[in-house]
């Protein structure tokens, strides 16, 4: 969960129990190799040459650039060696360095450098895979700034939930009452937590409040006086707590569990406009303007998007007090699909799996705007009984039982159908934690499963 002077939110799962205090800087280590060659220029002269002085110029240029590209390479080929040296010494698989070599080298020099991360080292060290995916380099010096300052203490939470992350402060607090052993759920929620840590962090932009004025949508700093009177804020506290768990299950669970309606819709902006677009509205500073931008790019009114807004951060966590014109998040999808891509959508196997998800799994029943979605989708019953056949189909290997029904997951831009499984109470390093199947959506196929088992850090003895 999530929470600032204005952001709210509840993540209810296992609890958790560390015990940290405050963080230092970061500075490259001694013993760390310059990952970047030397970019001298050559002070040789040609004597007794024929060529022009512009072609002596040119030639002694690619000279240097040559000379600046052999070296650029060995430096790059050192930071490889050492980075592999570095990953193989901490446990970490090279397949999670994502080719980011140097960053990999800088990012473990910052962690051996903050003392307080305690137990909580080794989930920072894994959630390299992310910081190597999505920071931009003009946002590094804020990444490791923050980064050499996180902090993590036990304590008792303001919800009843397995732990909160504080912007302000940059801090993960853990609920100090409860299970404290290596599970999956614990393991999904630390995770859960620390991509709060990445969304607040990895992007230095402006990060002011958006309002409606009952005109316009406009951060904070642009509005005026006479604005500031009649304005409402406009938040998406659901991208937040949604994207924390979309993102924790891509790297990290193989499924979504938690903020079923906000994750799931989610999956279908990415299955609408690409990863890409998803990526900008969770890790951007300006997530709010960058949804409201999408919303009105597809000429959904200023009024709808507000009501949206409040209808969507309703369904995160409930506090949030309903519009008295409730918007489905089945509805908004369906105009951006047919903004984005047609009229089609009816036929499109996968999108209607993510709007079946959703329907599933919102707990008021407002009023569809497109009225035939009430007949076309799949309530909750349902949704078990298409999870029961697609089970039906696998040679289980494992007596463990689906949590909820299978959801969509799209992983490399590839669309499957995900599960998490019912953990036993002793724990148990070889037990998985979600089913995974290749699906074909077109002919209601199982193609191949596999149960996943993830490679949990060290945890708290």
């Amino acid at each position: 969960m999530f929470r600032s002077q204005r952001v709210r939110s509840a993540f209810v799962a296992g609890v958790l129990v560390l015990s940290i205090l405050s963080g230092t800087g970061c500075k490259k280590s001694d013993g760390t190799k310059e990952t970047s060659g030397s970019r001298s220029k050559s002070s040789e002269t040609t004597a007794g040459s024929s060529v022009s002085d512009s072609e002596s110029s040119e030639a002694k240029d690619s000279s240097s650039m040559t000379q600046e590209t052999a070296e650029e390479t060995s430096g790059s080929e050192d930071a490889k060696q050492d980075a592999l040296t570095r990953a193989q010494e901490l446990g970490v698989k090279e397949e999670e360095l994502h080719g980011e070599y140097a960053l990999f080298l800088r990012y473990t020099d910052c962690l051996d450098q903050n003392p307080n991360l305690g137990t909580l080292k080794d989930y920072v060290l894994h959630l390299f895979p992310v910081v190597a995916d999505h920071l931009k380099s003009e946002d590094e010096s804020y990444f490791f700034r923050n980064l050499s300052e996180l902090r993590a203490e036990v304590g008792e939470t303001s919800t009843p939930s397995a732990g909160e992350f504080y912007a302000g402060d940059n801090l993960v607090l853990i609920n100090d009452k409860g299970d404290t052993s290596e599970s999956g759920i614990n393991y999904t929620v630390m995770y859960h937590e620390l991509m709060h840590f990445i969304d607040f962090s990895i992007s230095a932009g402006d990060r002011s409040y958006v309002y409606y004025t009952g005109t316009r949508f406009a951060h904070a700093a642009d509005l005026t006086d006479q604005e500031w009177e009649k304005c409402v804020p406009a938040e998406t506290d659901f991208i937040t707590e949604g994207g924390a768990d979309y993102y924790t299950g891509k790297y990290y669970r193989k499924t979504m569990v938690g903020y079923d309606t906000p994750a799931s819709f989610l999956s279908g902006i990415e299955w609408i406009y690409g990863e890409e677009t998803v990526d900008r509205l969770f890790f951007s500073a300006d997530s709010t303007m960058e949804f409201i931008r999408l919303l009105e790019d597809a000429g959904i009114s200023d009024q709808k998007i507000l009501d949206s807004l409040f209808t969507f951060n309703h369904e995160a966590y409930s506090w949030h007090v309903l519009p008295d014109h409730p918007v489905r998040m089945e509805d908004v999808l369906v105009d951006l699909y047919e903004s984005r891509k047609g009229s089609g959508w009816k036929e499109d196997k996968v999108f209607m799996q993510i709007l079946n998800e959703i329907h599933a799994c919102t707990v008021e029943d407002y009023p569809f705007a497109h009225e035939e979605l009430k007949e076309l989708l799949l309530d909750y019953p349902a949704m078990e009984k298409m999870s029961a056949d697609v089970l039906n189909r696998i040679d289980q290997r494992t007596p463990q039982e689906l949590v909820r029904f299978f959801k969509l997951i799209l992983l490399d831009g590839k669309a499957y159908l995900a599960a998490d499984l019912f953990t036993s109470y002793e724990f148990d390093r070889n037990e998985a934690i979600s089913l995974i199947v290749e699906y074909d959506f077109e002919k209601g196929e199982v193609l191949s499963y596999d149960y996943y088992v993830p490679d949990y850090p060290k945890w708290i003895n």
